[in-house]
């Protein structure tokens, strides 16, 4: 990698389809959750809620545990396929109920809709090549920002259709997607969308997420001529742009597991060794930079505070909660990995809580310590 050490504008890095309950159809296994194979050298990954009335809050949980946050992407709880009527040939709508089915999904999944736990919410997948107007995006930007205004959100729109997309003004993270490149920096197509996309951006806060080309399937070979091994060079590249690239907050792989969009499409687990290689030995140097379990969540900051201290860890019958200085809080509340809340107590700004767990069964607990509008998050092991 040509820098030793990720520049500070970039924070995020992780993988799509690593929660979706998708088996990759290209190995022997039955696996559909992938997070144990990237959480060393991610600090984001793809969550997928499939229903308005999906639990998710021990998935977070655990993904949290491995200090990564997930990219939720809730689409489907707000979004519904209407007809064929649009550029991608897929055409979705607002729906009439939207506000209902927010309002369900939210009361099954409190504990964990915070900044502390998501990484962000993914509105929708390139919304204007599906047919979704400025109007919705608005509309579901205006209802997340109201009730979780510190969770970015995140749009990715398809190359074909940067010309036409608008940015809603609350969103805060912005891409597209465009393959076969092989180095984005000098691809004259590629820049081009590049400039569209950044001419579209309608605030000045808003930051850029670069999808890297992480996939391989024969066609590149034939078509391209790119061997396995070069997408090695193609992943550097993407790399090599983000750090030249203030703009850019993040890098995305398309995609982890294999055979998605195509039965011969692998994803970076079924690529040469030197593939999976680079990709964390970038992965590692960006999540160097930030990680979830940082106390601070995932709200950009300048410093970091210094860490809450659990002990003993791993507990058995009471645990004493150390607060450096720097951190001071009003109330503290200890949740299970299913995200039931177990205690919630006073701090009263001390620099040290105890508290009695005996009672608590075995199993990874969350300390939560709040202080106005600041939440820092620590966890603990009981035996």
């Amino acid at each position: 990698v040509n820098s030793q050490n990720a520049p500070s504008h970039l924070k995020y890095f992780g993988y799509v389809a690593i929660d979706c309950f998708y088996d990759d159809p290209l190995d022997a296994s039955s696996t559909n959750n992938y997070l144990s194979e990237v959480d060393s050298f991610s600090n984001l990954a793809h969550m997928c809620v499939y229903d308005y009335s999906d639990n998710i809050i021990t998935r977070v949980n655990t993904m949290n545990a491995q200090c990564v946050s997930p990219l939720l992407h809730i689409q489907e709880v707000f979004f519904e396929y209407v007809d064929t009527q649009a550029p991608s040939g897929a055409n979705y709508n607002l729906r009439s109920d939207y506000i209902t089915r927010w309002n369900t999904f939210k009361t099954i999944n409190e504990t964990i809709l915070n900044a502390s736990s998501i990484g962000c919410f993914y509105i929708a997948d390139e919304p204007f090549w599906n047919g979704m107007t400025l109007t919705e995006m608005n509309t579901v930007c205006e209802l997340l920002k109201n009730g979780y205004p510190d969770i970015p959100l995140l749009m990715v729109e398809a190359y074909a259709s940067v010309n036409v997309m608008e940015v809603p003004e609350l969103m805060d993270w912005v891409g597209f997607d465009r393959y076969g490149e092989f180095d984005p920096q000098t691809d004259p197509e590629f820049q081009a969308d590049m400039t569209t996309l950044k001419n579209s951006l309608s605030a000045p806060n808003q930051k850029i997420f670069l999808i890297i080309d992480d996939q391989w399937f024969p066609e590149y070979e034939s078509f391209l001529g790119w061997s396995q091994d070069d997408m090695t060079d193609v992943v550097q590249n993407y790399y090599d742009l983000a750090v030249s690239d203030t703009s850019i907050i993040g890098l995305i792989g398309y995609i982890w597991p294999g055979g998605l969009d195509a039965p011969n499409h692998h994803g970076v687990r079924n690529l040469t060794q030197a593939v999976i290689d680079k990709n964390v030995e970038i992965g590692q140097l960006i999540k160097a930079n930030y990680s979830p379990c940082d106390p601070v969540g995932l709200n950009e900051v300048t410093e970091r505070e210094p860490s809450i201290q659990i002990y003993p860890n791993p507990a058995r019958e009471t645990i004493s909660i150390l607060l450096p200085d720097g951190i001071s809080g009003d109330e503290v509340e200890i949740y299970s990995a299913t995200g039931q809340r177990e205690r919630k107590a006073s701090c009263a700004n001390s620099k040290s809580i105890e508290i009695d767990i005996a009672d608590f069964t075995s199993g990874l607990y969350f300390v939560v310590i709040q202080g106005g509008c600041t939440h820092y998050r620590a966890k603990f092991i009981i035996e």
